[in-house]
Formats: C-alpha cells, structure tokens, sequence
C-alpha cells in the first residue's frame, strides 16, 4: 500500500482540518501497517498517535513505518473497535479508514468511539461502499494489479467488499450512537464514501 500513498495524504489533510486543539491526540482505529499514521504526524507534528489493531503483526509493521518516518510520536495499542482501551472523553479526533467490515459489532464500537471522545470531538470515518458496482470493481482489482500492488494486497480489499456497508447504514450507526454529521464525500456508485461527525 505504500504505491497508493495520495490516498493517505488526502485524507490526513481532512484529518487536519478537522482537528483544532493544540497537542492534540489522535486515535487512527484499525492502524494496520501505520501508514496513515505517518502522513497525519506529518500533516500534524505537534500530535500524539495512537494506532489500535487487533494483531500484533501490524502495530509492529506501524512502529516500525513510523520510525522509518522519523515520527516519535506513535502509541500503538493492541485492542479492538468493540473495546478501546482508552479512557473516556481522552481523544480530540478519530480516524477510521475502511476497517469497519472487520468489526464485529459496529453498534458497540461506534458507542465506544463516542466514550472515548471529548466534547466536540470529531470522527473522520472512511469506508468501502457496498454498493459499488462489482464491474467497476473488477476494473479496481485489475488497476492495482498493474500498479504492482500484489495479489495479496489486492484479494484483501476485494473481499472486503463483501462484508462492506452502504453509507446509509453508516449514517444509522453514528445517529443512533449519539454523533452529529457534519460532512459527507461520495456517491452511491463510487467505491469509498467518507463521513466527519462530532460528538455533541
């Protein structure tokens, strides 16, 4: 995934816009390999990272992507959606980026997103939309081939897809958890949508 690295770029410069508080601390959930969490230390120097994923493989691959960076200011966590081990009202900002269809119970991890918020904290929430259309993303499978992307790579967002949520049904998720919608990217037909909420 470091081939595709505009699309973290893009989305730490969201990430930024919408994070106002000095020293601010930042919960990128589902981390993975941390590449997100390079770009938003870069976009946000004065930050603290806490990068949660369940495997430990990946906040390994995180640290040491953030180290390669010369980013200090990473906290990995190992953790998952429906319990963040993080006290309440602790987090200025939050960051997902298309780990929800590996959530087991969306409904509890969108109320512990809200616990572990401050008072007008905001939520940068990116997903895969499951009605995208399975031609187009054939064509998606076949671009990130020839972009060297690798089979693994590929096969993992491709399936993802399969257990994917539309935006309506994220929206429900936020509305029912408590959260305000501020912001909303995408159509139906594109492959991603993004939504920027705020805990009132």
């Amino acid at each position: 995934m470091k081939k595709f690295t505009d699309l973290y770029i893009v989305l730490s410069t969201i990430i930024k816009n919408h994070t106002t508080t000095p020293h601010p601390r930042i919960l990128d959930l589902g981390c993975g390999p941390g590449l997100l969490s390079v770009e938003i230390l870069k976009q946000i120097p004065d930050a603290t990272v806490i990068g949660i994923d369940p495997l430990i493989k990946m906040l390994l691959l995180a640290q040491e992507n953030t180290k390669k960076s010369s980013v200090q200011i990473f906290e990995p966590v190992l953790g998952v959606s429906e319990k963040i081990p993080l006290k309440d009202n602790s987090i200025d900002t939050i960051v997902s980026r298309f780990s929800l269809p590996y959530w087991k119970q969306p409904h509890d991890s969108f109320l512990e997103m809200y616990r572990v918020l401050k008072p007008n904290g905001k939520i940068v929430f990116e997903a895969l939309n499951r009605n995208f259309p399975k031609w187009k993303l054939f064509g998606i499978k076949v671009g990130m081939l020839l972009n060297h992307a690798g089979r693994d790579v590929t096969k993992y967002h491709a399936d993802a897809y399969a257990l994917a949520h539309t935006q309506e049904e994220v929206e429900m998720y936020f509305k029912k958890s408590g959260f305000a919608i501020l912001e909303k990217q995408g159509t139906n037909n594109e492959w991603k949508f993004l939504i920027v909420a705020e805990k009132k």
